[in-house]
């Protein structure tokens, strides 16, 4: 196995271009000897699970890459990238995917391999040319804190630069070219983050990819498929218009390391790799790293391979306690009889819009007079496109500061919402709405992690105490604990500490401990596994089912599939109006 590890090397070794992190291998001469021994590859679709793992080719002992700044020698074809101690390692020409639960160790196992290389950097044992760049929750936070006053043009080098104007249009960015970095919607914030990783100098050789795909529209979510493609094919100059110089007229490869919580965003035809993070019974993290067959192409063993990443997924949630329907209503009804006395209006609208329209610096109009009404019990969904105006609604609903609301009335639960005139992101929206309204959203996660790190008592606020802080009382933020089936390590450690799936749990139980009025679940399921994203969604029909005059639910998604029974009505943005859609009604 170990010789034909190193013939899938060279075969799948084209020439490069200069400024990567690779080196010339010595495997080609075993290409003759061994190309009898690939066939075991082409047998693995019909092998049982456990004998697929065992015949997959295995991980070899580390090596050094380069060691005084000396210059590139030849190496054998087991030469890495990079590299993690003691197990792990990239490949030339690897692309990788990794997958696994909600707190199996993935995002904490690129931060660590980012630390290594950069250790590995600074004595001197990687080459220059081998430069990483990151694209995660933790990047869009930074990004936004540093970048959010400015405007797009100017984050992608100004109005006159050929590139930016380039990369904007592919990757549909033009709408919100003179738009401010902090207004933009999550899937805009994803499409930039990309387009200035493509945009450094210089470039990054292997681009790790956090969750890219969560706030994307299904457009947009084809459109990076491809980019990825592109990227890990070596046809960049494709994506990314060059300045003219000679080393730049090669056409460039990027590895890319990507974590996914949906298997639809595994690709056959872009993966070298799977890398499966497993969580033991003492809460010991593993991983194992399996490779797809190199006949990308071949429909039964990529369909083999899916299987075995469904197999996983189901052993991985079969260490999860189940919860039945009975308890998951009788934990929803308990909750909300945590609220008190407080009783809802039976005639008073829970949203109510009334000539309303939204823009950002008076230049780009989301919405423009828009009269709209729904009564507590009618929980709806808001679709349409990223940057179609679906966020920024949201804003005015929460009186988010510089929400954009410039004109028209905007009733919520009674209350009106005021104006802004401030576009400061450092002001606070009326106190009196905090107990009627709550909001689980991308933008309400980077605040609250943003916060969480700055505090000089972060470490001594837990992420229960996050939730306890906000809930209607202590028994409610223990409720939500409950309803979730959060671990007990939420009781111990900070936000930050937390995975970004097991976040987003904590966020949810936040927002639903404080019993509200009017609860936006705004891609709700963003960084949630597939069995998380079930009995979250569970939960939210159980509350609409069972607590329907109680709170007003508004679900905003790019995913049709997570709209539950209980949201009575569709609605889509379009030509800057809320309009009504039918149900597809599901034919047998």
């Amino acid at each position: 196995m170990q010789a034909l590890r190193w013939a899938r090397v060279s075969l799948r070794r084209p020439s490069r271009a200069s400024g990567q992190c690779f080196r010339p291998t010595a495997g080609s001469t075993l290409l003759s000897s061994v190309w009898s021994s690939s066939q075991v590859l082409l047998q693995l679709s019909t092998l049982s699970r456990s004998q697929v793992i065992h015949n997959f080719p295995t991980r070899r002992a580390l090596s050094t890459l380069l060691g005084n700044g000396a210059a590139p020698q030849p190496v054998a074809a087991s030469e890495s990238v990079i590299s993690l101690p003691p197990k792990y390692e990239l490949q030339p020409d690897d692309v990788h995917c990794f997958v696994g639960l909600n707190g199996s160790g993935k995002t904490q196992f690129l931060a660590r391999l980012q630390d290594h290389v950069k250790g590995q950097q600074a004595r001197g044992e990687l080459p220059a040319s081998c430069r990483l760049s990151s694209l995660s929750l933790d990047a869009h936070r930074e990004f936004v804190a540093e970048n959010g006053h400015r405007v797009v043009a100017d984050v992608l080098g100004g109005i006159g630069s050929p590139t930016a104007r380039d990369l904007i249009v592919r990757l549909g960015l033009f709408p919100v070219w003179e738009q401010r970095v902090r207004h933009l919607s999550t899937g805009e914030m994803r499409k930039l983050l990309l387009a200035v990783a493509l945009l450094e100098t210089p470039r990054a050789s292997v681009l790790i990819l956090d969750q890219p795909f969560d706030g994307l529209d299904v457009k947009a979510r084809r459109q990076l498929q491809w980019m990825l493609g592109q990227l890990t094919r070596g046809f960049t100059r494709l994506l990314v218009e060059t300045t003219g110089a000679k080393h730049e007229a090669f056409a460039y490869k990027t590895q890319v390391l990507l974590v996914a919580n949906r298997l639809e965003q595994v690709f056959p035809e872009i993966f070298s790799h799977t890398v499966l993070l497993k969580q033991g019974d003492n809460g010991a993290h593993g991983f194992e790293v399996v490779a797809w067959p190199d006949d990308k192409e071949d429909d039964t063993r990529n369909k083999a391979m899916m299987k075995r990443l469904e197999e996983f997924y189901a052993e991985e949630n079969e260490k999860r306690v189940k919860m039945a329907d009975t308890e998951l209503v009788s934990l929803v009804e308990q909750l909300f009889e945590c609220r008190g006395g407080a009783q809802v209006v039976a005639d008073m609208p829970a949203v109510q819009l009334n000539g309303v329209t939204i823009s950002y610096d008076r230049k780009r109009i989301l919405l423009d007079g828009v009269d709209f009404v729904r009564q507590t019990h009618e929980h709806w969904v808001l679709l349409g496109p990223n940057g179609s105006g679906k966020s920024s609604l949201m804003r005015v609903l929460m009186q988010t500061p510089g929400h954009g609301l410039t004109g028209g009335e905007v009733l919520v639960v009674g209350e009106q919402v005021q104006l802004f005139k401030s576009d400061s992101p450092s002001e606070d929206a009326p106190t009196n709405s905090r107990s009627r309204l709550e909001a689980i959203s991308t933008d309400q996660h980077i605040q609250l992690l943003h916060k969480s790190l700055q505090a000089e008592e972060a470490e001594d606020q837990t992420a229960f105490s996050l939730i306890e802080s906000n809930a209607a009382s202590r028994d409610a933020a223990e409720l939500t604990m409950l309803l979730l089936a959060l671990p007990d390590a939420v009781k111990t450690r900070t936000l930050s500490q937390l995975s970004q799936g097991e976040q987003k749990l904590v966020l949810i139980a936040r927002a639903l401990a404080a019993c509200p009025r009017l609860l936006i679940l705004d891609e709700i399921t963003h960084g949630l596994d597939p069995f998380n994203r079930a009995h979250v969604l569970r939960v939210i029909e159980t509350i609409g089912q069972h607590s329907a005059q109680l709170t007003h639910m508004v679900l905003i998604t790019h995913h049709e599939e997570e709209i539950t029974s209980c949201f009575s009505s569709i609605f889509e943005i379009q030509d800057k109006k809320i309009v009504e859609r039918p149900r597809q009604v599901e034919t047998t």
